[in-house]
This record gives C-alpha cells, sequence and structure tokens, in this order.
C-alpha cells in the first residue's frame, strides 16, 4: 500500500515537472509575427487615466475616459467619454476641468479636439471665481493652454450668465473672450 502512495507522488511530480519543461518552452518559441495595420486602432485601453507634464516636471494635464485608443492611419489617440483637467501653473489658482462625448489627441501632443458637447468648469476656486461653460466642438491647445469654438457658447458664474456665437478662453490668463452677438444677464446678490 505504502509502494503505491509513493508511486503515486512520484508519477505526479514527474507530471508537474514535464508539464513545466513544456510550458518554459512553448513561452520560449517567438510569437508570429503580425502585419502592422494600417487603419482602424492598433492598440487600445480600457478606463485610461493618463498625466501630462510640464518642462519642470510638474502636472499640466490629466485625461481619463472610458477607453483611449490609438488609429494606425493618423497616429492620433481617441478619448471616448473624456475628461481633461488642466492644472494651474505655479502662482495660478483653480483647476479646469473639461469634459466630452470624445477627445481627439494629435500624436504631437499639443493640441487635442473636444467633439460634440463639452462642459467647461473652473474648480478649486471661491464661488465668484467659478465659471461654467458649455459649447460644442472645442479646439484645446495644450502648449499655449487656451479653448476655442466657433460653435455657441453659454458661460455661467455666480450672479451672471452671457452667452455667445464662439469664444476663446486663456486659462493661464484667466481669460474669457467671446465674439459675434454676446447677450450678458446679471442678477446681483439681493441684500
Amino acid at each position: 500500500m505504502r509502494f503505491r502512495q509513493e508511486a503515486r507522488f512520484w508519477s505526479l511530480l514527474g507530471g508537474a515537472a514535464l508539464l513545466a519543461v513544456l510550458a518554459n518552452e512553448s513561452l520560449q518559441r517567438p510569437l508570429p509575427i503580425a502585419p502592422p495595420r494600417l487603419h482602424g486602432a492598433d492598440h487600445s485601453f480600457t478606463q485610461p487615466h493618463a498625466w501630462l507634464f510640464d518642462r519642470e516636471g510638474r502636472i499640466a494635464y490629466e485625461a481619463l475616459g472610458t477607453r483611449l485608443e490609438h488609429r494606425a492611419e493618423s497616429g492620433a489617440y481617441l478619448l471616448s467619454e473624456a475628461e481633461v483637467l488642466v492644472h494651474p501653473r505655479e502662482g495660478e489658482q483653480g483647476i479646469w476641468r473639461l469634459c466630452a462625448e470624445q477627445a481627439r489627441l494629435d500624436d504631437d501632443r499639443r493640441h487635442a479636439w473636444l467633439v460634440g458637447a463639452v462642459t467647461i468648469e473652473r474648480e478649486q476656486v471661491a464661488p465668484a471665481d467659478a465659471l461654467r461653460l458649455q459649447a460644442r466642438d472645442v479646439v484645446l491647445d495644450l502648449t499655449a493652454r487656451t479653448a476655442q469654438s466657433q460653435q455657441p457658447m453659454t458661460a455661467e458664474g455666480l450672479h451672471w450668465q452671457s452667452q455667445a456665437a464662439a469664444f476663446s478662453a486663456d486659462f493661464t490668463q484667466q481669460l474669457l473672450l467671446q465674439e459675434g452677438r454676446v447677450h450678458d444677464r446679471h442678477e446681483p446678490l439681493r441684500r
């Protein structure tokens, strides 16, 4: 009886060793070379979270979404349900949060196109300095830290609202330039 148990033990151990050798050999074999993709997504990620740093090594931008895919034909990255955070530079306050249906980041990482409905909010500032913009199809210049759109937009502050045919915003200068017909409404705080 004891001989059978020892024989079973040694045969199991030998079988495990044989499987380990076979697995090692299969891992050492080179993978077949696939032809490079010329069109479509050549790789993608789900739930991506990426950071872009400035020259001094501080976080300049953060990008989040549900899916990030690299397009073989253009080298661009497409980010679905995109959220881009513009972090303040030294001496600045507030974070700018840009949300869009999709973002396309150029392969040179200097421009991003926020496609569809876009919301831009200035956060982590006093309520009087908070701002919310709603527009469509916004171009984001990552180097200059600006955003612009040639589509109608709405801006809301603490006690005011404004509409315009187009806009450009400078995140560093905290400047909003509205173009075309502009309609403003101010509702001062009642005492």
